[in-house]
């Protein structure tokens, strides 16, 4: 563990649950009572959140999943709807002898951490979303300037082409989204490129991936939509959290999830950009103590 918010003696542990049907690979920290929840985004693993682990172990049991598909958690042939991937969640908190956790999701692992909460409420008490809009908002406005700006979402979306492409020169095309997408050089961390690399250059990891954003074009957004039409909205508190020099800088995020949740805050993070947690773990610390039961 380097340039952790805070030093601890806690350290983090690495661990596999069967589940049955899949393998999920976890990293755990801590044994403090109520349970926390680390969802990752793309391209990462659980191994993002190695700054925030020991600190917030300090009150909870923390754990760090690899999501479906994702770092060293099994490849199933399929189920990378959030749905499935969500219910993969679940069934962990269960298998690890809880009923219920508090929640943090950042990015892909945000919108796993929305279905969640949707489709288990009784499963999540707390919930935080870092750096995202829901994705059926997101579907729904997108014009030449947001298509610009997610074109990768468009690209992985196209069959077998991404695949091809991107394994060649993987460390390439995730450098292009680990240094563009953050708000100084080296935020990131080599050590944690390399992590990233070696899990995506696995073939079926990577097809894995992609087949998650596939899947947000085709069962996510379905899933949203009757979601909406039936008037469900996210009941938990909801913590949200952005980069204030990213993407959702100017979007009126706390407004656009008002009509996805019943009650919500939220707090732009300055001097950053997209990759919370490894740009300015920190401030997210500090507002997760804020929100997070136990800390005052």
């Amino acid at each position: 563990m380097t340039d952790s918010p805070s030093t601890s003696a806690l350290s983090v542990t690495s661990h596999r649950a069967d589940l049955g049907d899949i393998g999920i690979h976890y990293r755990r920290c801590g044994s403090a009572g109520r349970l926390l929840v680390l969802l990752h985004g793309w391209p990462q693993t659980g191994h993002c959140w190695r700054h925030l682990m020991e600190p917030l172990a300090e009150r909870y049991t923390v754990i760090a999943p690899d999501l479906r598909g994702y770092g060293r958690s099994g490849t199933p042939g399929g189920g990378y709807d959030k749905r499935t991937t969500a219910a993969d969640l679940s069934r962990l908190v269960r298998a690890l002898g809880f009923t219920s956790a508090d929640v943090v999701g950042h990015d892909r692992g945000a919108r796993v951490a929305h279905r969640w909460a949707l489709d288990r409420p009784a499963d999540i008490d707390r919930l935080a979303l870092l750096d995202v809009l829901p994705t059926r908002e997101v579907m729904a406005t997108i014009d030449r300037d947001s298509a610009a700006a997610l074109w990768h979402w468009f690209f992985h979306l196209q069959p077998d082409l991404p695949e091809i492409l991107i394994s060649g020169n993987v460390e390439a095309y995730l450098r292009y989204f680990l240094e563009r997408q953050c708000s100084r050089p080296g935020a990131i961390g080599e050590e944690a490129i390399a992590e990233y690399v070696a899990a995506f250059s696995r073939p079926e990891s990577l097809h894995a991936s992609l087949e998650d954003y596939r899947a947000g074009f085709r069962e996510d957004l379905a899933a949203d939509d009757r979601d909406a039409r039936e008037g469900r909205v996210v009941t938990q508190p909801l913590l949200l959290l952005w980069g204030a020099q990213g993407g959702l800088g100017r979007a009126d995020v706390t407004g656009i999830w008002s009509r996805y949740a019943e009650r919500s805050s939220g707090a732009a993070i300055e001097d950053c950009k997209h990759f919370l947690p490894e740009e300015q773990p920190a401030e997210v610390l500090r507002h997760l103590r804020e929100f997070l039961p136990g800390w005052v």
